[in-house]
């Protein structure tokens, strides 16, 4: 899959969670906790966890028309972003309790799945799988 296809596919993605968050925080929030209601503060902070969502979606909506070598940096940091973020969600899912560990594996899986998205990209970008080429 071509790097293009990657930002193509995130930028829907993260759109969908961005507008669900800003729009409907506390219906998130009962991902992780279905028997809470959310604080003010929490709400503060997932509304503005959409927002930078929302960014995102609108620079990897953008990226394919980006020169190839922006197109890689922008693929490499979200590969490192994703990566990181595996492994974070990896550690929550341990520590989660059963109402909870539902929606923290579900998170950390999409993270996971864009990680390996952006990475085989970039793999085949370099020559990797028969020297194939992004653009």
């Amino acid at each position: 899959m071509a790097l293009a296809s990657v930002f193509g596919i995130h930028r829907f993605i993260a759109g969908g969670f961005g507008v669900c968050l800003l729009g409907s925080p506390a219906a998130m929030g009962q991902l992780f906790s279905p028997s809470q209601s959310l604080a003010q503060g929490e709400v503060l902070a997932l509304r503005s966890w959409g927002c930078f969502i929302l960014a995102v979606a609108g620079i990897v909506h953008a990226a394919p028309a980006f020169p190839i070598a922006a197109q890689r940096a922008v693929g490499r940091s979200l590969a490192g972003c994703f990566g990181l973020l595996t492994g974070v969600y990896a550690h929550g899912v341990l520590g989660a309790g059963g109402a909870q560990r539902g929606g923290v594996a579900a998170t950390g899986a999409t993270f996971a799945a864009l990680f390996v998205a952006y990475s085989w990209a970039l793999w085949r970008d370099s020559g990797g799988a028969d020297g194939d080429k992004a653009r």
